[in-house]
């Protein structure tokens, strides 16, 4: 019961809301309209609950900026949320970050992006430590058939964003359509560090503005864990 209670509360929490875009940890390299917010709410279910929120707003000519909440775990056995400020292996979770993207149109089909997310730790005992994730991705939009877009990327987190391991690694993702409500998903982060997990799913469209996504984290490091994964967004 108290897992159904913290989902709620996460729900309700996020409508209250008007970073960048994800396929589930890929940013999908597409800056929101001028003048319109854009939100999504991840949610990863294993022996943790774990939250992670985005809230972009475009500037217009391909930028935008935001604000993220990641990193929120909560855990039903102590029925409390759980904050790592103890050891360097594991991301110093949650993390407050502000977000900043810029993208280039270098064709109909082609763009790059640069990508930032910068932040803190939250830490009740007043220790902050920064955070920072930032990348160059290119995307293929309706390159085999339309609404097919494929992302390929590099990019650095730091230790307090991504634990130990790797600081530089790359990335891919893909969504194609099956249905005019259904597509699937792909994506690996590879690497060796916090971040670095496989994933696939399906997302489904009840509305044009309001894709749906049920996944699988598949870990690509033996530190990590396998989670499902849901994620509501509110696309302009």
């Amino acid at each position: 019961m108290s897992r159904l209670f913290f989902l709620v509360w996460l729900l309700l929490a996020a409508s209250a809301g008007i970073a960048q875009q994800n396929f589930i940890n890929v940013p999908s390299v597409e800056a929101t309209k001028a003048g319109k917010f854009f939100f999504q709410q991840q949610l990863n279910f294993n022996e943790i609950i774990q939250s992670n929120t985005t809230i972009d707003y475009g500037l217009g000519k391909g930028f935008e900026i935001g604000l993220n909440v990641l990193g929120l775990n909560y855990v039903e056995k102590t029925n409390s949320l759980f904050l790592n400020d103890r050891n360097d292996r594991d991301p110093y979770d949650p993390l407050l970050t502000v977000n900043a993207l810029k993208q280039f149109e270098l064709s109909e089909i082609v763009s790059l992006a640069l990508g930032t997310q910068i932040g803190v730790n939250v830490d009740f005992d007043n220790r902050y430590r920064p955070a920072n994730l930032t990348y160059l991705n290119a995307r293929f939009q309706d390159v085999i058939w339309e609404d097919c877009v494929f992302v390929a990327g590099t990019y650095y987190n730091s230790r307090h964003y991504g634990g130990a391991g790797n600081r530089v690694g790359g990335w891919v993702a893909a969504e194609v359509p099956l249905a005019e409500k259904w597509h699937v998903m792909g994506e690996s982060v590879i690497g060796n560090n916090a971040i670095s997990y496989s994933s696939v799913g399906v997302i489904f469209y009840p509305r044009p503005r309001i894709p749906l996504t049920l996944g699988v984290q598949i870990p690509n490091t033996a530190h990590n864990a396998y989670a499902l994964v849901f994620e509501f967004t509110i696309t302009p």
